[in-house]
């Protein structure tokens, strides 16, 4: 009776491995059988790239570009930082990655897939971990692509016409570069919290794209300036602080915003977690 017991005890944690594996692979299966899944990361790393070539050539002079009132300039930067030009693609990059995590967690939600996925596994939980883990390590290697692509190639355009350069071993390049693909690997995994709590793919992009993205800009334009100690707290001026060389003071330090901003994604992932445990599918 003892050894059935302990052998009992010893298969059990297999079994559960056994058992999250196959959740696992389910939703890796789920993720590239859609062909839509393929081409929002290859065009997210194309926007990337190109983008950051385009701002490169831009800002060595070596193609003419249109900005707003019809003058000439690098459209995409802004600024005269080196690392913000050719990171310019990052930008379009975030709001692509934002869809894409989004899709990841509503779309079962639409086609009401989800019902067969909660009924094959019960306990629930396993599902929203293995589809962090799927989106985690798909979105990562297409941001360290997209970023350290961009990162070289623009940095070789700008060497070859003598203009400034974001060099490796100055102080912050690494931190901002290793900081842009948390922050796009975040952003993917925060939309698909939002797409599980919100079960809306329309809900999950308005809230993450005009909520998260877009409404803190809107805020310190339009709040007073006795806002702006709250406002840094915010997710993505959180993240301004860890992904630029010389965040502005009024952000939060480097480690500060990363901090907050891993809060800000805890605290997703949770409230997905708390959604699919105790709401009915």
């Amino acid at each position: 009776m003892s050894a059935v017991t302990v052998n009992e005890r010893t298969s059990a944690p297999a079994e559960r491995d056994l058992r999250f594996t196959r959740v696992l692979r389910s939703e890796w299966i789920k993720q590239w059988s859609l062909r839509s899944s393929a081409i929002t990361l290859g065009a997210t790393l194309a926007v990337m790239i190109l983008f950051g070539v385009v701002s490169s050539l831009s800002a060595t002079g070596s193609v003419e570009t249109t900005g707003p009132g019809g003058g000439g300039g690098d459209p995409f930067s802004g600024s005269g930082d080196p690392l913000a030009t050719v990171l310019a693609g990052a930008n379009f990059g975030v709001l692509i990655v934002s869809v894409f995590g989004v899709l990841a967690g509503a779309r079962e939600y639409g086609s009401g897939m989800i019902r067969s996925t909660m009924a094959a596994v019960p306990a629930r939980l396993p599902v929203l971990w293995a589809k962090v883990a799927v989106l985690v390590s798909t979105l990562l290697v297409v941001a360290v692509l997209g970023v350290f692509v961009a990162y070289f190639a623009g940095n070789a355009i700008l060497s070859s016409a003598d203009a400034a350069t974001a060099q490796w071993s100055d102080e912050g390049v690494v931190r901002a570069l290793l900081g842009n693909v948390a922050y796009l690997v975040g952003l993917g995994v925060i939309g698909l919290a939002l797409g599980l709590i919100l079960r809306s793919i329309g809900g999950g992009l308005g809230t993450l794209i005009g909520g998260i993205l877009f409404l803190p800009t809107l805020a310190s334009a339009l709040l007073p300036d006795t806002w702006d100690s709250a406002l840094k707290y915010l997710p993505s001026n959180a993240a301004q602080s860890f992904t630029a060389v010389a965040a502005p003071e009024t952000l939060l330090s480097a480690g500060q915003g990363a901090v907050v901003f891993a809060l800000w994604l805890v605290v997703a992932v949770a409230g997905a977690a708390v959604a699919i445990r105790v709401r009915d599918v």
